[in-house]
């Protein structure tokens, strides 16, 4: 047997809709550590029209911190690596800077296949741009009005669903002849776009007479196969397939991208959620890890469970593009109950129409913070409302109205990495997330997570240890008691038992934040003792315990505001109880 060729030096990218970045990892004293990262704007777009430009503008940041050529006089990369320490032994790269799918969701039933299909979308870089169920409020829809709903969305792809198993037939394929005609009209327009059947299997072959030479036709397995069962991941492999086939695989620049690397081009997501899937085998298989990817265009929680990785990704969800929208949609009072100052929603819609002309500036005066990460928390929690049903978190499941318990939550995204204290991100987390019991928030503060989870499948162990060099940074370990009480009576009783021999001890009030000093480097033991029948995830109900944490920027946060966590009603008031916690966490 061969033996397993050397791999020293890994060259990184992440190419996003607005900035691209690089990453170098290298074999220090013979471990792998976190070496240089460099970035810059992407060019996948006018006026440059080659994403490879980018990738080498932030190698050229490499090259200048560190040194090394990595590129040669012709612009190829130099691999493997050179005796001079020129060029790198493995390059690997990720992609979001591609259109999403438009897709169109056709179904029986609103609230079971349907939903299951919505779903099933979200686990790529997709739009649901149609959403269209037999069972709709206008029950008197036409065939002509249901055919044209199809063809004014002008998807990419059509996804089927509907009947279970030995279910419905009839009414699956009266589906089927209605997409059959508004595919029949959109050839007449030059558009022959892709369907997907993840509806009652039995139907396949009747499903494929009637569409037979007007598409291409995907079989995926049925999303509902029972009224209690969800399958969405043979729909979604299909609609990622064609998302890197149609999207990804068109971008201008993508093949000498792939000429470069050893393993396939990534979407960034699925490497953020092989990532998580990674993080939870290094943790406690009872808790889930849950990852949060805050971009400028697209907005991805992926989930890892014992018998799941659950990954959703948001295109009409980003950080930079999508604050007017949202405003449009949801109306601009849920960003400004919290705010600490007083804004209105014109003065909220010029600071997201600034930031979508200049997605790549960072928020320089307290509004635009201030605005920027309210946006961000109604960002994520609406992404978490889509998220949530189609998790199984099975034992980590201790209240169905409550979070999972998590392990480690990771944050990435300029929103959180640019805070301008660190406090604030943590204070962002917890409003928008609003996790229970004991985790740990970690920050990808460079924007290496999807990079490191490219690693992982071509050299696990330098993901081990580009991590433990300190490649994601422990924000914080948070804890949020759980259970009924007055504001005011005591809920937690906390002691910390420092590694040099001090100590601290505490009682959290009910309605309170603390914060306790933890700083990077060092480590502590946690003792939590609840009082009134709170649950701090530690076996029940009053039961406490001791852990060993290691230390953060922030340090230990008490979240003692209960869950789910409701905000004064007036806007004053909201705002001084804003203003209250961002002092309470240093921010």
């Amino acid at each position: 047997m061969a033996d397993e060729p050397r791999i020293g030096s890994i060259l990184l990218a992440d190419c996003g809709t607005v900035m691209t970045k690089a990453v170098l990892l290298d074999r220090v004293a013979g471990l792998y550590h976190f070496v240089a990262q460099g970035e810059a704007p992407s060019t996948a777009d006018f006026p440059w029209g080659d994403i490879t430009i980018g990738v080498r503008h932030a190698v050229e940041k490499i090259e200048e911190v560190t040194g090394r050529q990595l590129f040669d006089a012709d612009g190829s990369l130099i691999s493997p690596e050179l005796d001079a320490r020129h060029g790198v032994d493995v390059f690997a790269a990720t992609v979001s800077a591609s259109q999403p799918l438009r897709v169109a969701v056709d179904g029986l039933v609103h609230d079971l296949s349907v939903a299951s299909a919505v779903r099933s979308a979200a686990g790529t870089y997709a739009v649901v741009s149609s959403v269209l169920s037999a069972d709709g409020v206008d029950k008197s829809t036409s065939i002509e009005d249901h055919v044209r709903a199809i063809y004014d969305a002008a998807p990419d792809v059509i996804l089927i669903v509907g009947g279970t198993e030995e279910g419905a037939v009839y009414p699956v394929l009266e589906i089927v002849e209605a997409v059959s005609l508004a595919c029949e009209l959109m050839a007449d327009a030059g558009v022959k776009p892709r369907v997907v059947y993840a509806g009652n299997s039995r139907l396949r072959q009747r499903v494929a007479t009637i569409l037979s030479g007007q598409v291409e036709l995907r079989m995926a397995d049925n999303v509902r196969p029972t009224l209690d069962e969800e399958h969405p991941a043979g729909a979604q492999a299909e609609l990622d397939a064609l998302y890197v086939q149609d999207k990804m695989g068109t971008l201008p620049g993508i093949e000498a991208l792939e000429a470069w690397t050893c393993v396939p081009v990534t979407p960034t997501a699925q490497a953020f959620g092989r990532l998580i899937e990674y993080l939870w085998h290094l943790g406690d298989p009872e808790r889930g890890v849950l990852g949060v990817d805050l971009g400028a265009a697209h907005l991805v929680l992926a989930a890892a469970f014992p018998d799941q990785l659950a990954l959703n990704v948001r295109s009409d969800l980003g950080a930079a593009f999508d604050g007017e929208q949202f405003l449009d949609t949801h109306g601009a009072g849920r960003i400004m109950r919290w705010l600490p100052e007083p804004m209105d929603a014109d003065a909220l819609r010029g600071l997201f129409a600034k930031r979508s002309v200049r997605p790549a500036s960072v928020a320089q005066v307290p509004r635009e913070v201030w605005a920027e990460q309210a946006l961000a928390r109604e960002l994520i929690r609406s992404a978490l409302e889509q998220a949530k049903p189609g998790w199984r978190p099975g034992p980590a499941q201790v209240r169905e109205d409550l979070m999972p318990l998590f392990d480690t939550i990771v944050v990435s995204g300029g929103v959180l990495a640019h805070a301008p204290r660190p406090g604030q991100a943590v204070l962002l987390v917890l409003d928008a997330l609003q996790p229970i019991g004991i985790a740990t928030l970690v920050l990808d503060a460079h924007g290496l997570g999807p990079a490191l989870g490219n690693v992982a499948a071509v050299k696990p162990l330098a993901a081990v240890e580009a991590l433990d060099s300190g490649s994601l940074v422990n924000l914080a370990t948070v804890v949020t008691p759980v259970g009924q009480a007055r504001r005011g009576e005591t809920v937690l009783r906390v002691r910390v038992e420092y590694d040099d021999g001090g100590a601290l001890e505490i009682e959290v009030p009910c309605g309170e934040v603390e914060l306790l000093p933890l700083p990077m480097g060092q480590e502590a033991v946690l003792e939590l003792r609840p009082q009134h029948h709170f649950d701090v995830g530690l076996g029940g109900p009053s039961k406490g315990g001791k852990r060993r944490i290691s230390g953060s920027l922030v340090g230990i946060v008490i979240d003692a505001r209960g869950r789910p966590l409701r905000l004064p009603a007036g806007a004053e008031a909201a705002q001084e109880r804003m203003r209250q916690w961002l002092w309470d966490v240093g921010g």
